[in-house]
């Protein structure tokens, strides 16, 4: 990262310039990036026209030198060429980071190459943090929002603990808010970086691991590293404290194709990049879903009141607790493709746990891995289950299957497991079915910090993730075990 460039400014600006305003067309972005910020967010905005005037009562300024203050960063929503003579004028005023939202740059070619190594050369001669061209920008909740679609079209994800940088805005926007809001997911900053003229995925990792105080989770949806660039990403990854995620798209002959009319990217072989990542503890998902599911896991377990003390898992050793049998089955089929294990119950664990349940449930549950408490389970003979599981010291975390169809397990059932986890501190991650009718049992794990997933193959994904991230900490630590054979 250029050490003058002040990356702070692009994710944490007091005051911030919009140029490119229509005065008469209420759907232009830069009018719907002033008004966003001006009534939404927290960064003291400005609006640029050459003509002066207003929009929606909000005073318009004719230049940069009218300015009641230097700004910290100016948004760029005007034609590739104009855009070259604002970058200049950031020069000449000293503002030091641009957003720049138009395309017409590399991802067009011919011209458009020239015209983006004109824009770098200008950036870093002056040591302006550029982010794009081609790009939306950056949602820093609470301070500001540079997506150029009014409010009503997008969802925003909920302030947490992930930093979220994207090659593709629409991804950016669809595939990951829109699915962060859904799942309870929560981010520090979403980055929408475009062509990558200047800032790139390398500068934003060391900025988010090394300077940023919300983020604990960093993710990355790239179509390939920036040329030259993946050496000095995959040291940064390497040392940092923060988890680092990395989703690749355009990995495919036909995805290459596509990427590089899309932001002008450089793509990379599969098998080598992912043997890379891991030698250098970054976490690669093999899916969006399997993405998410690990940033809700960390998020949930980041830096929050922590519900399961160090919450690591470091042999796999699980207990899956159900209230259906196939459930049970269909769990435990998937341990092994995710480097997880069921442990094995004793004839004494299975008498003591066929003692603790309702006289009608322990003759027809199964006490075996996976234990299937059957549909005549109660609220009582789950907290006791779990209380039990929880002592039992080679259980490293609990998969409970909850489906809350049985008619005796009530709407509290969320409240009574929480109790218990607090006094227990023994992971636990749960599925249960995202119906808008169970949102109460749902929101009483979360809010004391139990991730819950809509799926079986979540939970596991979930869980295996901690494996992962617990073996990666203590490598970058240098804590060795973990290079042994069962914890690979």
């Amino acid at each position: 990262m250029n050490d003058n460039m002040d990356l702070e400014k692009l994710f944490r600006p007091k005051s911030m310039a919009v140029i490119g305003i229509s005065r008469k067309n209420n759907l232009s972005p830069g009018r719907i990036i002033l008004l966003k910020n001006e009534f939404e967010m927290n960064v003291d905005v400005y609006g640029i026209h050459p003509e002066g005037g207003n929009v929606e009562g909000v005073g318009l300024y004719k230049s940069l030198s009218d300015l009641p203050v230097t700004p910290d960063i100016l948004v760029i929503a005007v034609g590739p060429d104009d855009t070259i003579g604002y970058i200049r004028e950031c020069a000449e005023y000293k503002i030091p980071a641009s957003i720049i939202i138009g395309g017409g740059f590399a991802e067009i070619g011919g011209e458009g190459k020239k015209r983006q190594a004109l824009l770098k050369k200008i950036a870093i001669d002056n040591e302006i943090a550029v982010l794009g061209p081609n790009c939306i920008g950056v949602y820093s909740p609470p301070l500001l929002d540079t997506i150029f679609l009014p409010t009503e079209r997008i969802t925003r994800p909920p302030k947490g603990s992930v930093a979220l940088i994207s090659q593709s805005g629409g991804v950016l926007i669809d595939q990951f808010f829109v699915k962060f809001k859904e799942r309870g997911v929560g981010v520090s900053t979403a980055v929408s970086i475009g062509n990558r003229a200047v800032v790139d995925e390398t500068m934003l990792l060391e900025y988010f691991s090394k300077v940023d105080p919300d983020t604990r989770n960093i993710a990355f949806y790239l179509e390939g590293f920036q040329e030259g660039k993946a050496r000095e990403f995959l040291n940064l990854a390497k040392v940092s404290e923060d988890t680092v995620i990395t989703y690749f798209g355009g990995i495919t002959k036909q995805g290459k194709i596509a990427t590089e009319s899309h932001t002008a990217s450089l793509g990379g072989n599969l098998k080598v990049l992912s043997g890379a990542l891991k030698q250098y503890y970054i976490l690669q998902p093999h899916s969006e879903r399997e993405l998410l599911t690990m940033l809700k896991v960390f998020d949930v377990l980041s830096y929050k009141k922590n519900p399961f003390g160090k919450n690591t898992i470091t042999f796999g050793e699980v207990a899956i607790l159900s209230v259906s049998g196939g459930h049970g089955v269909l769990c435990s089929d998937m341990l092994q493709d995710y480097g997880l294990n069921a442990v094995w119950f004793t004839e004494e664990e299975k008498e003591e746990m066929y003692e603790i349940l309702n006289p009608v449930a322990r003759k027809i549950a199964s006490f075996n891995n996976p234990i299937d408490l059957t549909g005549s389970v109660l609220d009582k003979d789950i907290e006791n289950m779990i209380r039990y599981l929880s002592d039992i010291e080679r259980i490293e975390c609990i998969l409970l299957l909850l489906l809350p169809y049985p008619p005796n397990i009530s709407f509290q059932i969320g409240r009574r497991i929480s109790n218990v986890i607090s006094n227990k501190n023994k992971p636990i991650i749960t599925f249960i079915p995202y119906v808008e009718k169970y949102q109460m049992i749902i929101e009483s794990l979360e809010l004391s910090n139990i991730p819950v997933f809509h799926s079986i193959k979540e939970v596991v994904q979930a869980a295996s993730a901690l494996k992962d991230r617990t073996r990666f900490i203590n490598l970058k630590k240098k804590n060795y075990f973990w290079e042994t054979e069962n914890t690979k």
